[in-house]
């Protein structure tokens, strides 16, 4: 026991009078003092300050701490690989990769508990595990190109050439090196890290690179039957050991589609380096049965899966190397009408954010009608809107895109942004909403199921 949980208990037994002892055997209150594990589910609704401390955390990936209660003592800890965080109104720390332990005084029932900086009071002791990744959303990393050989000979070059155009007029990314790699071909091709002193060089091997394989075009799959294998090209990335695979982007350009449904093993292998996922598909596949797979995958790894009857039309609608960083992330079902108000966010600093939406997970179904995303500062008393009809996505009467992009939709400050969505589905569907910046918010964005 700590010296100075000895001295206070004590204090709670002995009174001084007149400069004589006078022993007092009153029993002290019992220890009430309140505790709260915070987890997704709840820490909404718990919101503490200060409030950039607590925004940060909130949109972390979190899980509850354990606390241990005796009689008046408390111990809060979390496992290996996460940061503690304590919170009360008007107050919070982080407590970091040790525990915390405090008592409870039974006068006010309140807990004393040293944070680092002394001894303070919590009312309540709201606690929450911030998990460490493995890398920050800043660090160098890969940007890795996967197409499939299904593509026209152009389509292959003409996306990657479209999404890094401002490269070539000295524009600067987070990312290192280039990769590439050709799928859905009968012998295996590896992935190839094109290694240079600077990512625009990278780039351009990575592009010759390319160009070369065209010379000898390999062997394709014959069947329609034969669902890509663009997922285990991923688990052949994630696992190639490479330094910079954690914070990689990885753009798939494709047009035969999965087999597979389950993808849970590669999204958490994914989700533990923080690679994001962006999919540009073509609407009319040369096989594979589902489509959703890969709007799924990217749900789940905060990407967009753009599906277009054009590929050269991708990079209009998606997050690109030049604004990689995730502000704000949403995989909402929907089905009817109706309105959500959706979380809210305090953003850090002074920025440019866009706007990219997904509206429904095939390019083919019919679900999507029509949506208002709408954002609101109330102490800025700016707001704004987009509003986005099935009517709005059509090419022509038989061609649809899902996805679109809103450029500078926002200027982000430090103060709170209030988001509500309006929809109209005619049947059951996810929208996947991404705010993207060429400028980060100092930490990753969570995810969701």
């Amino acid at each position: 026991m700590n010296l100075y949980c000895i001295l206070f208990l004590l204090a709670a037994i002995l009174k001084f009078s007149d400069s004589c002892l006078v022993i007092r055997y009153s029993e002290p209150p019992a220890c009430a003092c309140k505790t709260l594990k915070l987890d997704l589910w709840n820490i909404a609704e718990n919101h503490g300050e200060p409030y950039l401390l607590y925004n940060s955390v909130m949109w972390s990936t979190i899980k509850s701490p354990e606390i241990l209660v005796e009689d008046c003592f408390v111990q809060v800890y979390c496992e290996d690989g996460a940061d503690l965080y304590i919170f009360d109104t008007g107050k919070g720390a982080k407590i970091g990769d040790y525990s915390l332990d405090g008592f409870c005084d039974p006068y006010q029932q309140a807990w004393q508990v040293d944070t680092g900086n002394g001894i303070e009071q919590y009312k309540e002791l709201k606690a929450v595990c911030v998990l460490k990744p493995k890398c920050s959303p800043t660090d160098p990393a890969v940007f890795l190109y996967a197409y499939s050989a299904d593509l026209d000979k152009w389509d292959a070059p003409g996306v990657i050439s479209l999404w890094d155009q401002a490269m070539y007029f000295g524009a600067t990314t987070k990312y290192a090196i280039a990769a590439t790699v050709r799928f859905d071909t009968k012998v295996k091709e590896e992935i190839v890290f094109h290694e240079n002193e600077t990512f625009y060089d990278s780039q351009i091997i990575g592009y010759w690179h390319m160009e070369a394989q065209e010379e000898n075009p390999p062997q394709t799959f014959d069947s329609p039957e034969i669902g890509s294998d663009i997922l285990e090209v991923l688990e052949r990335f994630v696992g190639s050991n490479h330094p910079l695979v954690c914070g990689s982007m990885i753009l798939i350009a494709m047009r035969r589609y999965p087999n597979e449904v389950d993808i849970s093993k590669i999204v958490e292998k994914l989700r533990e380096n923080q690679i994001t996922v962006v999919i540009a598909a073509l609407d009319t596949p040369t096989g594979g049965l589902h489509p959703e797979t890969m709007y799924d995958l990217a749900a789940k790894t905060n990407g967009i899966c753009a599906y277009t009857h054009d590929l050269l039309l991708a990079p209009n609608t998606a997050p690109t190397i030049l604004d990689p960083f995730i502000v704000y992330s949403l995989n909402l079902k929907v089905s009817g009408t109706g309105t959500m108000v959706l979380p809210k966010i305090l953003l850090q600093d002074t920025f440019t954010v866009h706007l990219s939406i997904a509206v429904q997970s095939t390019g083919t179904a019919n679900s999507f009608q029509s949506l208002k995303f709408s954002f609101r500062n109330n102490e800025l008393g700016a707001s704004g809107s987009v509003e986005k009809t099935r009517d709005d996505l059509k090419y022509t009467a038989e061609l649809f895109r899902n996805s679109f992009k809103v450029w500078n939709f926002l200027l982000a400050e430090p103060t709170f942004f209030e988001f509500t969505l309006d929809y109209n589905y005619s049947m059951e569907d996810t929208i996947l909403i991404r705010l993207i910046s060429e400028r980060g918010i100092g930490h990753w964005f969570p995810y969701q199921d």
